[in-house]
């Protein structure tokens, strides 16, 4: 029942338990910072008097008319983000379904994204009230009964809730105050209700992060609150709050370990979206270095040349591959992208305490040390397994330091091979009838004035300048791919290469 109220309440709570709404004509009058406002006019009206199914679904259209992908965050995924557009489009709860790691929570803060990146609310309210339509008691009583209500701008609203078997139901739904009763606020009192995080997420996202393991009981209050937008105590107590919320869920796949089941009730209400890990090797690199924390936190170049990134994130796709890999057969439980941006940060944190931006092999760790700090936490391996985790990943790495190196050993001109070993090997030092190159900036200079390095080197990075560090790097890696490709002539030694000749063998 709608009410369009410019006067007082005569019955305070038979009047708040209503749906009160506000135009123009009857509503008290609004400040912003003490100062009166007019909400309606063309600065503010977009802010508020809209539900955010509104926003996301004007954004949406706004972005399909413009031929403009509205979740830019997300990289790849074209089937999920079509299913994703029409699940909000028809106003529907969206469960995603994935393993860990694929991109579930942070597809739904791009869905929030869709939203104002600021609203207009009623100052103080614990649940962000629309100042033209409010759901608290509090906010309701100010806007019936005082004749000037205060304002604030409040930030895009994305709430989680996480799921856990030791959830509550004032934590989701909310629960009575102690505290203000003492205070001698009576029960039905709008300050006494303190909202729990589901209404906390009204006027924006409310993600249900692992659905499955909140308690059944629990899972039953969600019905409501999916379906009607309001919600019921465990006690069968209606909480007179309509609230407006894009309801937004994540789930592993069933069998997972630690997920427990969705009440099929509940399933119903939901439109189910399988979140699937990354298509391509390059959609994982993608992932992988612009979730890198010097990327996210500082918005920094972070200086890992591609080399460095296809190793790592091949090792982790080879992990996943059961059909192509023999090595994934032995793992259990895959690694995530997570694997794949930890494994970036970690060679970045290590190059940078070497004194470098730019990672050498040399930060992989004499046993991929560096690179285990990533894996080890995130692959389970079977009962069947024949090594441990340790040497899988050894395996891993060294399988995708392989495929990464043939690719760069293609990119030596087998014409010109034999003059860029020869120039090489001037730079270098005796050792034992052949020649030693260690890896460091000392030789930058020297292997700069040698045309065929130049060449080769701009073989493997393209068009562009490369400071030293970076210079140094590609060396590096077209050396160690003569060591994997032909050891004949290279084989690694501490942080060198010894260059072995070239008598009776060709390129």
């Amino acid at each position: 029942m709608v009410r369009l109220l410019a006067r007082k309440a005569e019955d305070s709570f038979e009047t708040l338990i209503e749906d009160v709404k506000v135009n123009e004509r009857n509503a008290p009058k609004y400040t912003i910072e003490g100062r009166e406002v007019n909400i309606w006019d063309e600065r503010h009206a977009f802010y508020h008097s809209r539900f955010p199914s509104d926003y996301v679904k004007e954004k949406i259209l706004e972005c399909e008319k413009d031929n403009v992908d509205p979740f830019p965050d997300i990289v790849g995924k074209a089937e999920e983000k079509e299913l994703v557009k029409n699940a909000l489009l028809s106003s529907s709860p969206i469960l995603f379904k994935g393993r860990k790691g694929y991109g579930k929570t942070t597809f739904s803060k791009s869905i929030a994204k869709l939203l104002p990146e600021r609203m207009l609310a009623v100052r103080g309210c614990k649940i962000n009230d629309d100042p033209t339509n409010p759901s608290c008691f509090s906010c309701k009583k100010k806007i019936l009964e005082d004749k000037a209500v205060d304002l604030t701008w409040v930030s895009r609203i994305w709430v989680r809730v996480p799921g856990d078997p030791m959830l509550t139901s004032r934590q989701l739904v909310g629960g009575i105050s102690i505290q203000k009763i003492r205070e001698g606020f009576d029960l039905d009192h709008p300050e006494v209700f303190i909202p729990g995080r589901a209404l906390k997420a009204n006027r924006g996202v409310g993600y249900f992060d692992e659905l499955g393991a909140i308690p059944s009981s629990l899972q039953t209050l969600l019905h409501e609150l999916f379906e009607e937008h309001q919600v019921t105590t465990v006690e069968g107590d209606l909480v007179p709050f309509k609230i407006n919320t894009v309801e937004v869920a994540s789930t592993n796949p069933a069998n997972y370990r630690g997920t427990s089941p969705i009440k099929e009730p509940l399933l119903d209400r939901m439109e189910e979206i399988e979140v699937r890990p990354p298509k391509s090797l390059e959609e994982e690199i993608e992932i992988g270095r612009r979730n890198m924390h010097v990327v996210k936190r500082f918005n920094q170049d972070p200086a890992i040349p591609r080399w460095h990134m296809e190793i790592l994130a091949r090792a982790v796709r080879y992990a996943r591959d059961k059909e192509g890999c023999a090595i994934a057969k032995e793992i259990e439980s895959e690694p995530s992208c997570r694997a794949t941006i930890k494994s970036y940060d970690h060679i970045k944190s290590r190059a940078l305490r070497s004194g470098r931006n730019v990672p050498l092999l040399a930060d992989y760790g004499a046993s991929y040390e560096i690179v285990k700090l990533a894996f080890l936490g995130r692959i389970e391996v079977g009962y069947e397994a024949g090594d441990s985790k340790n040497k899988i990943v050894d395996r891993l790495v060294e399988e995708a330091v392989k495929r990464t190196c043939r690719s760069i050993y293609e990119k030596i001109p087998k014409e010109d091979f034999e003059e860029f070993y020869n120039s090489a090997a001037k730079v270098a030092e005796d050792l034992d009838g052949d020649r030693y190159l260690p890896i460091n900036g000392a030789a930058v200079g020297k292997l700069r004035a040698e045309d065929k390095v130049n060449l080769v080197i701009r073989n493997i990075l393209g068009e562009g300048e490369a400071d030293d560090e970076l210079y140094l790097s590609a060396f590096e890696i077209a050396l160690h791919s003569i060591a994997v490709c032909a050891p004949a002539y290279v084989s690694r030694k501490g942080s060198g290469y010894v260059l072995h000749g070239l008598a009776g063998n060709e390129a």
